[in-house]
């Protein structure tokens, strides 16, 4: 929710349920004042966002942090570091020379296309013509 500005860096991810704001959307002694003070977020580039997280107004995510499940973050993250808990807490630091990002995974969309499908005919190798028409005369009711 951005009243005014929330910067998303390159190759972030933001999973289900996060909740993100630039304000407090109401005054605190006027609850009618329509926005309250404002203070930009920041996520800088490859940072992780875990489910149900909060990021809370004014707060600078580094790069290639990690914010835990259910986390509540009040203050700036440094980079490379792994937050959790409420209020959120550093829990590790990583090592800045071993990630590969999601930039990384899509920077070949035909090798990722190739390798994509290469999965699905491997899985789904069984799936044939003739086996669908078996399962049509001998279902296998152990499912």
């Amino acid at each position: 929710m951005a009243a005014e500005k929330i910067q998303i860096g390159d190759a972030c991810m933001i999973a289900h349920g996060a909740y993100i704001s630039d304000a407090d959307w109401h005054g605190i002694y006027d609850r009618a004042k329509p926005v309250g003070k404002t203070k930009p977020v920041i996520f800088k580039d490859n940072v992780w966002i875990g489910d149900s997280a909060i990021i809370c107004k004014g707060v600078t995510i580094g790069n290639n942090s990690i914010i835990g499940a259910g986390a509540v973050v009040t203050k700036d993250v440094p980079d490379n570091s792994v937050y959790a808990g409420n209020p959120a807490k550093l829990v590790k630091k990583l090592d800045e020379k071993e990630f590969n990002t999601r930039k990384d995974f899509f920077k070949d969309p035909k090798k990722l296309a190739y390798d994509f499908d290469m999965l699905d005919r491997y899985s789904l190798k069984e799936n044939t013509f003739l086996n669908w028409i078996k399962s049509l005369i001998n279902p296998d009711k152990s499912h």
